[in-house]
């Protein structure tokens, strides 16, 4: 990248120093000449791939966008004042100056932050979260990097930069932020407000045990992580590892609220008692018990009698068996969605070699199937682009599937296939991926 500095912008503003450097473009320090204040220019490349009638339709919706955040005014946002195009056709955004470090690099510098520090980051963001889909705008790109930190205020940044998303660019792009970005972002499907509490978690997660919940070799595997693994355990996050658990789930319908999670980062924290064993979490989108109260004045509770003891202890086997046979009964019942797509899937079989490793719901009764396929010796990245096509070819022989396009990627450990059908055929979503224990991974989405 080019030294920039000294340049300036719309005649008035002066480059003075590059701030960060990203795949979208740097951001730089720089003067207003005009009203002779400091401010933040962020510059936002353009894909290499879009025509300009795509250029077009990308600065148009980054626009929108940006008027939609910029009419929000709060605390918890960077100020948006303009924004330009430089001489190369590049648009610019100016933006409030932001007196401080990001989380990312916090956490590369110190380390993992202390829990309570980082249920005060999370309730903050969570406000302006609020705020933003309360307006009817999804961030779409939370992650560390994208955290500010100016004092005791917390600043979320890249509003409005994710506009992409609507893919004037084609359809096979790979999330910006892997490892924040959502499982349903990571098969291709729109971002929601629970996407972003997703994110969320996966943010406040790094902050607290000082790396991301996923990871992997290659950006394949981080999103097949994503999609399919278990965050690694969080052993640093005390209390709070339920609003971890309860945001890292793969379900957008399963995650915690906004509410849910409020009251989990507020929530004071128990003083520990030496010799104490501390008490299991409380499972994901419930309370924990509350805190025990102190002892009132005029010296220690008196002791209750064997009897109420007895009743306290009947009343809470009585909970205990009430709330095990309502977990029984719910987990009996049915979904009739998911039993349907089961059949179909049933029906549709695998391509030659894959056999099932697992399959769940993946939310309003889409089955997600995950099918792994061994390969003589180790399965190489040829292998995948040979599987994307020979899976493409399969599914062309299955009724109601109108056309199949392959579509491996670049770096060759991923493989995407682009299905349209007649309506009546259930295939949703076909990846395919090298993974990390060198055998070939087939995920494929009914309903």
């Amino acid at each position: 990248m080019a030294d920039r500095r000294g340049s300036l912008l719309a005649g008035r503003y002066r480059l003075f120093e590059l701030l960060g450097q990203g795949p979208m473009g740097g951001t730089w320090r720089a003067h207003d000449e005009q009203s002779n204040r400091q401010v933040a220019v962020k510059e936002v490349r353009f894909p290499d791939d879009l025509d300009t009638a795509r250029r077009a339709e990308w600065v148009a919706l980054l626009d929108r966008d940006l008027q939609a955040v910029a009419r929000l005014r709060h605390p918890g946002i960077v100020a948006v004042h303009d924004r330009i195009v430089d001489g190369d056709g590049h648009p610019w955004i100016v933006m409030e100056l932001i007196h401080g470090r990001s989380l990312d690099d916090l956490v590369r510098t110190e380390g993992p932050l202390a829990p309570q520090r980082v249920a005060d980051i999370g309730v903050q963001l969570l406000a302006t979260l609020r705020a933003a889909h309360q307006a009817g705008i999804t961030h779409r790109d939370i992650k560390p990097a994208n955290v500010l930190l100016e004092g005791d205020r917390v600043v979320l940044a890249g509003f409005g930069l994710a506009a992409g998303e609507a893919n004037p660019a084609g359809s096979n792009a790979l999330p910006r932020a892997l490892g924040f970005s959502s499982p349903e972002q990571a098969r291709g499907l729109p971002a929601t407000a629970q996407s972003d509490l997703w994110s969320l978690g996966a943010t406040l997660y790094t902050a607290v045990e000082g790396h991301p919940p996923f990871s992997g070799a290659s950006s394949g595997a981080v999103l097949i992580a994503v999609a399919a693994d278990e965050p690694a355990p969080a052993v640093h996050a005390g209390p709070l590892a339920p609003a971890l658990a309860g945001l890292l789930r793969k379900n957008p319908a399963e995650r915690l609220t906004a509410d849910q999670l409020e009251a989990l980062l507020t929530r004071p924290p128990v003083p520990a008692q030496h010799g104490a064993i501390p008490p299991h979490p409380a499972p994901p989108g419930q309370y924990a018990p509350p805190t025990p109260q102190p002892f009132a004045p005029g010296g220690p509770p008196r002791r209750r009698p064997a009897v109420l003891i007895a009743v306290l202890v009947a009343a809470a086997l009585a909970v205990v068996i009430a709330v095990t046979v309502t977990v029984l009964l719910m987990t009996q019942r049915t979904d009739p969605a998911y039993e349907n797509n089961r059949r179909a899937a049933k029906e549709l079989g695998a391509p030659a070699g894959f056999d099932l490793k697992s399959e769940r719901n993946a939310g309003d009764g889409v089955l997600h199937e995950t099918l792994v396929k061994s390969c003589p010796g180790r399965c190489t990245e040829q292998q995948v682009r040979e599987e994307t096509v020979a899976t493409a070819n399969w599914l062309k022989t299955k009724p109601g599937v109108l056309a199949v396009v392959p579509v491996p990627s670049q770096d060759g450990l991923t493989g995407s296939i682009s299905v349209r059908t007649n309506g009546r055929a259930p295939i949703a979503n076909v990846q395919i991926t090298l993974s990390r224990s060198g055998q070939v991974l087939l995920q494929l989405d009914v309903g």
